[in-house]
């Protein structure tokens, strides 16, 4: 496992997600590092009160992955996360 993937698993634990949670999406973390790092993103958000632009950038992109990984979102805050990160252009 690679350090990004063991970094994602402590956001994600940070971000309250339970054991089970992260044990369900862990196998899906190398493919979410890959795309993290196709749209430009090397680090994860710390545990730091404050978070660079890079990690809140990063923190975007993770929040919307949580969001796919889950069931019961909102599909209009999916939208919303997707049109925020840039993964696809926003529509007229």
């Amino acid at each position: 496992m690679t350090a990004m993937v063991e970094e994602i698993v402590g956001f994600l634990s940070r971000s309250g997600w339970s054991q089970e949670e992260v044990v369900y999406v862990r196998h899906d973390l190398p493919r979410w590092e890959r795309h993290l790092r196709r749209m430009g993103v090397t680090v994860i958000p710390s545990a730091h009160a404050y978070w660079s632009e890079e990690e809140d950038r990063a923190h975007d992109h993770l929040f919307l992955l949580m969001i796919q990984a889950g069931h019961g979102t909102d599909p209009w805050i999916e939208h919303w996360q997707r049109n925020l990160t840039g993964v696809r252009p926003s529509k007229p």
